[in-house]
């Protein structure tokens, strides 16, 4: 699924073929501090599909210890991807900066292990201590 996304104050915009059936709910702690929130919904992405339309100058990344980046406006600071170096290996959309609609819901939780021990993740999908088996296949 090809779909167009943004961030907050519209002045990044791109487009990036989605992989709906690879969508889960990351719990980990550093998506949790990176969105101020208890989860981030990802979708996996055709790494080598990414085209960033407008703005990016003004994408930032922050590289993390294990070597991949997160991606954000450094106008508006939405969070808008992460991935490795090598973007065909991995990359993942932040679902909320999505602008096409999509029909498609998290098939998983995923590293409820290092979830804030406020929430609880709900019931109907699986829950995993860490990624998915197959999951950034």
């Amino acid at each position: 699924m090809v779909a167009q996304g943004s961030c907050l104050c519209g002045q990044i915009e791109y487009q990036v073929e989605l992989i709906p059936e690879k969508t889960f709910n990351c719990h980990c702690s550093f998506c949790r501090k990176a969105h101020g929130a208890a989860f981030v919904t990802l979708t996996l992405a055709k790494g080598d599909t990414l085209n960033i339309k407008k703005g990016k100058e003004i994408l930032k990344e922050h590289k993390n210890d294990l070597g991949g980046f997160r991606a954000f406006c450094s106008v508006c600071g939405t969070r808008l991807m992460n991935y490795a170096p090598d973007k065909s290996m991995y990359l993942a959309i932040a679902l909320s900066t999505v602008d096409t609609p999509v029909n498609f819901c998290p098939g998983a939780h995923a590293n409820i292990e290092s979830k804030a021990s406020w929430h609880e993740p709900y019931e109907g999908i699986p829950a995993f201590q860490g990624i998915p088996e197959g999951a950034l296949d």
